[in-house]
């Protein structure tokens, strides 16, 4: 909890200064105004976010965090739980999706069990995972809670502890997760977070 608690207290707004800067640099460039949008959107977020108006990101690493969820056992997902672990070696062998788009841009991919369950303490003995784990899966939020709050807590200490390792050697992250059952538990949290029902933020939706 201490760390947690930390690092709360250090998360400050963007760099007011920064961010105008950069506004006013995009704003003098030979094209219609802000014709490039969310591109442009981003690069006076990023100087608002280190205070620099050209920000550093030539050192990229992707963290996967993969934990396996409960509520797979209730019918929710067309793959069988046992696929995590295989979706997780198969990150390791840079055969999945998130390892040609690494690829691409020249970052690296560390994966990380957070609680997967299955085996994979070879890969961890190998160097080639890390191992955050806090239970073998979470429970069934569908007939009690998924986690306590002390292993929810844990969680997020778990990813600042995984930042905090690779700060030295990172200039910009991307994050993204690993688990059978995952769409359900992400559903789940938005629905609490939003205040809105389960039906809205489920299933196929259509944007035009």
């Amino acid at each position: 909890m201490q760390l947690l608690a930390s690092t709360i207290q250090k998360i400050t707004p963007q760099n007011g200064a920064a961010r105008k800067r950069a506004r006013m640099r995009l704003e003098q460039l030979t094209m219609p105004y802000w014709a490039l949008g969310s591109l442009m959107d981003l690069a006076e977020d990023l100087a608002g976010m280190t205070g620099f108006l050209k920000a550093p990101v030539a050192r990229k690493t992707v963290v996967t965090m993969a934990g396996d969820h409960g509520i797979t056992r209730e019918g929710v997902s067309k793959y069988p739980q046992e696929v995590t672990p295989q979706m997780v070696r198969n990150f390791v062998n840079g055969g999945a999706g998130i390892n040609s788009l690494a690829r691409l841009v020249g970052a690296r991919v560390v994966v990380v069990d957070m609680g997967v369950a299955g085996d994979l303490s070879d890969l961890v003995r190998d160097g080639k995972i890390v191992s955050k784990r806090i239970a073998a899966g979470t429970g069934d939020f569908a007939s009690g809670p998924a986690m306590t709050r002390e292993e929810a807590v844990r969680s997020l200490e778990a990813g600042i502890e995984i930042a905090l390792s690779l700060e030295s050697s990172t200039d910009l992250f991307g994050t993204g997760d690993m688990g059978i059952g995952n769409t359900t538990a992400s559903s789940a949290i938005v629905s609490v977070f939003s205040g809105a029902p389960a039906t809205d933020v489920t299933g196929r939706r259509y944007f035009s």
